[in-house]
């Protein structure tokens, strides 16, 4: 009985062997790719640059608020539309400014015929003051032939006097009605200024971004009616470390990427910069002009690179990566030529290259032209090389 056991195990040990023999045989190869190029990672200089992360504002924003209460009788703008300097936005009810005015203009017209009457006062105050004065004159010349009495020449010379009384006091009313004839020209002004204020207008070309006023609202002073900003010119307004201090300064010349532009990169100058850092976020503003004409939106997120000198590190072109939902990986190959899809983390990118913080390090080997092809785990035949192709 115990040897045909024996003779089952040594024949069921190689079945075994036969099997094991059998399937490292049939392994499966990784499939080779013809046609990849690739490159071994070396540090390369780079520029150094500070980033900075900012939004894209408008140079010039106008909040417009009523100057005046009133009841708006129309809005002649939306949110959106374009506008032009002068141009109406709201108009309120001018009805009882309207009556304002008209009544200081009433007052301006009394005001102005009441000049015309003093003057005509004082002509003929004029004149009779010079008729009493040459009546005088002669009446002193005959007081001195002895052929007036004293009495008679007492009599002309208090009429003279009165006549001389009664020109200083025209006189002095035209100066009143003079003075009552500008107060009333001012009060008119003021009244026109004032049903004016009835008319909301733009205060410059641009649009309307925000508009907080309807039909039938009443509205009061300083109340705000629209938001108009400036088209023409937009700013980067980005936030600085306090290390920024000592490199950045009105003037400097700013490398700024937007991320309603992708990847490309436009030059500006700091025109804005506060002097001091704020001591709970140790950060500072900086304003930023962009390029006239530029289309872009305010409200849009950017970042801008100031230079600070220059630095190694391990870059990529940025067809390199492959980009897998959230995450960001290169095609790297292995000591044995199989291809892995690696995950990196990227820093800054300019000129088409882009710095990777980790994942990669030097003398690693990635593929230069993935494509749209899956990669992973396939095999090239292509060996890197460090000098025929380069990172730029």
């Amino acid at each position: 009985m115990k040897r045909p056991v024996k003779v089952l195990a040594v024949l069921f040990a190689g079945v075994l062997l036969a099997g094991c023999g059998e399937t490292e045989n049939n392994a499966v190869k990784p499939e080779t790719v013809q046609g990849l190029r690739l490159q071994k990672i070396e540090l390369m200089s780079v520029l150094d640059e500070l980033e900075a992360p900012g939004t894209v504002i408008a140079a010039a924003t106008a909040q417009v608020a009523a100057r005046t209460m009133g009841t708006v009788l129309q809005v002649a703008a939306k949110e959106g539309d374009t506008v032009h300097r002068g141009q109406l936005l709201a108009q309120l009810d001018e009805r009882e400014l309207a009556a304002r005015r008209n009544a200081a203009k009433a007052g301006s017209q009394a005001a102005e015929a009441g000049i015309g009457q003093a003057q005509k006062a004082v002509a003929a105050a004029q004149a009779n003051a010079d008729v009493m004065q040459k009546t005088y004159d002669r009446y002193a010349y005959l007081k001195e032939q002895k052929s007036v009495s004293p009495q008679e020449f007492d009599e002309i010379s208090a009429k003279q006097q009165a006549a001389q009384a009664q020109l200083e006091q025209t006189k002095a009313g035209l100066k009143q009605a003079q003075a009552g004839r500008e107060q009333a020209q001012a009060e008119a002004h003021a009244a026109d200024s004032v049903a004016s204020y009835a008319r909301v207008v733009a205060p410059f070309d641009g649009r309307v971004i925000r508009r907080t006023v309807e039909v039938g609202s009443l509205v009061s002073p300083g109340m705000p009616l629209f938001v108009v900003e400036d088209t023409s010119r937009y700013q980067l307004q980005a936030t600085l470390p306090t290390e920024a201090l000592t490199f950045v300064n009105k003037g400097s010349v700013a490398r700024v990427q937007l991320d309603a532009m992708a990847e490309k990169s436009i030059e500006g100058k700091v025109t804005e910069m506060e002097a001091g850092a704020d001591p709970g976020s140790h950060t500072l503003n900086a304003r930023i002009d962009l390029p006239r004409g530029l289309k872009v939106e305010s409200g849009v997120f950017g970042r801008a690179y100031f230079a600070r000198g220059e630095k190694k590190t391990v870059v990529v072109p940025q067809e390199v990566v492959v980009a897998r939902g959230q995450l960001r990986g290169v095609y790297a190959v292995d000591a044995n030529g199989v291809v892995h899809w690696r995950v990196v983390t990227l820093g800054q990118s300019a000129n088409r290259l882009v710095e990777v913080l980790s994942g990669l390090t030097v003398g690693d080997s990635v593929v230069l032209n993935p494509g749209t092809r899956e990669l992973d785990g396939k095999k090239t035949a292509q060996v890197a090389t460090s000098s025929e192709e380069k990172l730029s």
